[in-house]
């Protein structure tokens, strides 16, 4: 078992996080920082493109290069408290491009996507656990 851990403190319209040794911001939708849903799609993109790295390294095959994009649709009404529509992100689409010479490389992909921990955890349902501490 790992457990991976991230710290933040709030600071005006966004958090001081620090996770991996390293501090970035999260910011409120409109400001300047990214928001929660962009660190998430950002965190799950190059998640899915860092286990197509490990696993062709695994199997020897070579990979020249991986870009991508992804998107995810949320209705902000959810989040405003609509109690019909879901708060979160309602769909997400990745769309990669490798560029590799060796005929594996599908195999590649296909193991890729099912071993992916950040796309397979957006798959599935997760326990989530809260715990509020309030202080006086």
């Amino acid at each position: 078992m790992i457990t991976f851990t991230a710290d933040g403190k709030v600071e005006g319209d966004h958090v001081n996080v620090c996770a991996g040794g390293q501090e970035f911001q999260i910011g409120l939708m409109g400001g300047e920082y990214p928001t929660p849903e962009e660190v998430l799609l950002a965190s799950s993109l190059s998640c899915l493109m860092l286990t197509v790295v490990y696993i062709a390294r695994e199997k020897g095959v070579a990979v020249e290069d991986i870009e991508g994009c992804i998107q995810g649709d949320m209705d902000p009404k959810g989040f405003q408290g609509d109690p019909s529509i879901p708060p979160g992100v309602l769909e997400v689409r990745y769309n990669l491009t490798v560029r590799s010479k060796d005929p594996r490389i599908k195999e590649i992909l296909e193991e890729s996507e099912k071993r992916c921990p950040m796309r397979d955890t957006l798959a599935r349902s997760v326990k989530v656990v809260v715990k509020w501490d309030i202080e006086s």
